[in-house]
């Protein structure tokens, strides 16, 4: 389906074919920000977005992108304090200007850690 089509529909207020398939009774969708993992460090509270459960809050965890549902986030984006999947990272960075917004850890980070991360990240900007 197009995307001025699906557009349309929803100017309509109709529900598209993709929203009708995907209910519950005939696609069952499961939850991808039930962790099985331990927590080690709880979200930072200036975390963004804000999503329900885990999602983009635990290392190697799942991607804090809203679209994106991949496992094994192990980039941390020091402006939104979440973690992302390589690929998302990637694309992030290809967009932040002279310094990447993304960075590769190595483990769950500590609220004193992600806050040394932003601080080096702003430094590096008004260089």
């Amino acid at each position: 389906m197009s995307y001025s089509s699906d557009l349309s529909r929803q100017l309509r207020h109709k529900k598209s074919v993709t929203s009708f398939l995907h209910r519950e009774e005939l696609i069952p969708q499961e939850s991808p920000t039930t962790p099985d993992f331990e927590v080690k460090v709880p979200p930072h509270p200036q975390k963004y977005p804000n999503h329900q459960g885990h999602k983009g809050s635990v290392f190697g965890g799942i991607c804090n992108r809203t679209a994106c549902s991949r496992a094994h986030a192990t980039f941390y984006n020091r402006g939104t304090y979440g973690y992302y999947c390589a690929e998302d990272a990637i694309g992030i960075n290809r967009y932040s200007g002279k310094s990447a917004l993304c960075i590769v850890v190595d483990h769950d980070l500590t609220h004193e850690e992600m806050n040394a991360h932003y601080r080096t990240m702003m430094e590096e900007g008004r260089r």
